[in-house]
This record gives C-alpha cells, structure tokens and sequence, in this order.
C-alpha cells in the first residue's frame, strides 16, 4: 500500500517558489565539508494546517542521534541538529530550506514533511543532500533529484500488488477507496487501489475523491454501502477516515477490512474517542511496526524510551528515526572526512539498507530512485493495543504498464 503524506495540502503558488528557488547561487561543486560536528537541518510542519502529524519529529530525530553520539559518533564525528518549521506552506517550506543552507549552514537536510516538494529546487540547486521517508509527492522518484534519498518511495504514479493482495488475504472481494481531490499523491493512491484490487481479481467497486479535511461524508458511505464493497482503503486524514468509517457502521455495512493509511502510533492510542472509534481497523506502519518485537523495533523503542517515549511510536517519530539511519549510513560509507558531494556518492552507492532492520525483509538500493517491489506492514486495533497482521508485512511488485 503507498502512503500518501498524512496531512495533504494544496499545492499552491509553485511556480513562484521554482522562480524563487532559481535566483539563489549555486553551492560549489565539492559543497560543503563536514567539520568535527556534523549539523543537521530539519524540516518539518510545526505550526499551521499539517501540524497535527508532525509535533513529536524531534523525538525521533533526537532518539537516534543521541544513541549514535552516545556510541563515539560516525567516523568519530558526533551530530547535532537544528529544526525549522513550515508553516504547513509552500513559501514557508522554501523560507526554511533557505534558513538551514544560508544561516545555519548545515551539512544536510532531513524531511519529514508534506510540503518539502516546495523546497526541493533550491536545496537541488545548492547541491544539498537530503534524507526523507519520501511521502509528500513524486520528486523522490525523479532521477534528476540527485540530491534525494528516499528510504521508502512513495511513487504514485506506478499501481504495485500489494494492496490488492492484501485485501484478497483478508477474504474481500470488491475495493473501494476514498483520496483527497486537492493531493496529487492521495488521490494517485485511492485510484491505484483499485487497479491493485483488480489485478488481484477482486472488483473494483467505487473510488472518489473528497476536499482535504472533510468530515461531510454521508453520500460517501452511502455510495460505498451500494457498490457493494467489502474492503476500504483511505489515504485521509484519520479525521476524515473516521467519519467515513463511523457513517459506514450507522449504515450496518459490514467489511472484510479497513485501513487507514495513517493513524498507527501513540497519538491515536492517547484519545479515547479514537481508540472507541478504530476499534477493529487496521492501520499502515513505516516499517515495522513495534508490537512485532523483533531485534530491530526491540532499540527503536530503547532509544525512543531514552528520549521520553514511552507509547508507540507516531507516524512523525517513525519518519523521522528512519530517516537518520538512512542520514547515518550514508555518512559511514562516505568516510571519515566527507563533503556533500562525497557523500551523496557514498550513499547512492548503497544496495542494501534496511534502517538497522526496520524495513527488513526490504533491502534498499539507493542508487534505484523508483523500486518494483514495495511492502506494507499492517497493524490491527484492539482494545488499547495494536497488532500486526499475521501476513505482515505484504510485499508485492510494480504492475508493468498500469498506471493509477
């Protein structure tokens, strides 16, 4: 199943940020050396419309650098971060890219946020590395992005088996699918779905797409009761995915399977309303999700515990910890001296990163900018608990020649 990011915001007034982007001078072609502490920057949605998924970003951030700083640092070079916000804008995006590359000076740029796409022509242009999950949009699949590093690629434009095996595991037999109309990468999302669903056998039954943030969803759940669907993939906003879920039970449709794309974590485990509402649902993870304990999620939750997390993981702190490890590995293959240049060239040179295993049983080639094989991890919600699906996580490949 592809993420859309968690919170879609219009994509307004881009072609002035690329105008904006281009007046800005180019960075040499070495870029910038690494000195004895390595400065991260990073972006993510603080305040405004998309804030809600993003306030634990640093937790995750500092979660992993302070166990690699605590283990000697990398190379025998310790980090250090500094965090801009958004403002859940394009301008605001841009504004704080040029923050970390003019005044702050950092080294590289981690993303965890929906409207980075903003702030990717001038970070390119200026020949600054940046590290993401890589949700909020198609730019982590273009190879003339040399710039980017995606741990988990989010291309929208390509349909995968994934979700449509899945669903047919669970015993569906026809999919619907609801996607923001405003967001490129949801509304990709909810009409791949179906041609998923198809390619797996099951019927496509009904797919639309509704204004970001609406809770008016009564003609949709009716409509979805019609086509006779019995398995539902919403790549909302909870907020929205609950109304749909809620006006759905009103209507005594019954369901093989629901999944939100986003919604897995503490956040959602931290309000009783939510957890009432999700009973029975299942939800996507980055990865694995922690209920799996295996090695790898068993020192995620030992660093995030060291931090103050003592809840499962949000969507944010999951982002943005995978992100490091990919920033970390990059910096161990580059050696012990690197510049930006050099080190995107050691990253691009990595073919099997697994984020210290939380992507496992994935192996991640960074020098592949659109993967054929993707893979879903799936929790279901009972009680105050999440469980992983039996199944999970689904792998599945790139269906040649359909597109969404």
């Amino acid at each position: 199943m592809r993420r859309p990011h968690p919170t879609v915001v219009a994509a307004v007034a881009v072609a002035a940020v690329v105008l904006s982007a281009c007046s800005s001078s180019k960075s040499g072609s070495g870029g910038t050396k690494a000195g004895g502490t390595i400065k991260i920057g990073v972006m993510t949605d603080s305040t405004g419309v998309a804030s809600s998924a993003y306030q634990t970003t640093e937790k995750g951030i500092k979660a992993y650098v302070d166990a690699v700083n605590a283990a000697g640092g990398v190379n025998g070079k310790k980090l250090s971060y500094v965090i801009t916000d958004t403002t859940s804008t394009t301008s605001g995006a841009l504004t704080a890219a040029q923050k970390l590359v003019q005044s702050d000076k950092v080294f590289a740029v981690i993303s965890v946020s929906a409207l980075f796409f903003a702030a990717e022509p001038y970070l390119l242009q200026q020949n600054v590395p940046v590290v993401g999950y890589g949700f909020d949009g198609p730019e982590w699949a273009d190879k003339k992005n040399t710039n980017l590093f995606a741990v988990l690629v989010n291309n929208v434009d390509k349909v995968y088996t994934t979700t449509g095996d899945y669903f047919k595991s669970r015993g569906a037999t026809a999919c619907a699918a609801i996607g923001y109309a405003d967001s490129p990468s949801s509304k990709k999302s909810a009409s791949g779905t179906l041609k998923s669903c198809e390619h797996a056998g099951l019927r496509a039954a009904y797919v639309n797409q509704i204004s970001t943030g609406t809770t008016d969803v009564g003609p949709i759940a009716l409509a979805i009761k019609q086509s006779g669907a019995d398995s539902v993939y919403l790549p909302i906003d909870p907020s929205t995915g609950f109304a749909i879920a809620g006006a759905l039970q009103q209507l005594g449709v019954k369901l093989k399977s629901l999944v939100f794309a986003t919604g897995y974590g503490g956040d959602l485990l931290a309000s009783s309303a939510a957890v009432k509402a999700a009973q029975g649902y299942q939800f996507g993870s980055i990865g694995q999700p922690v209920e799996m304990n295996t090695p790898a999620t068993q020192k995620f939750v030992k660093n995030l515990a060291a931090v103050g997390v003592a809840t499962t993981p949000t969507f944010a702190e999951q982002a943005s910890y995978l992100a490091m490890s990919a920033f970390v590995a990059g910096l161990r293959a580059a050696g012990a001296d690197p510049t930006q240049s050099s080190f995107m060239s050691a990253l691009r040179g990595v073919k099997n990163f697994d984020a210290d295993g939380l992507i496992s049983p994935l192996k991640r080639d960074f020098s592949d900018y659109a993967p054929t094989q993707a893979c879903s991890w799936v929790v279901e919600l009972s009680g105050q608990k999440f469980t992983p699906e039996p199944n999970t996580p689904t792998c599945g490949t790139q269906i040649p020649g359909v597109k969404p």
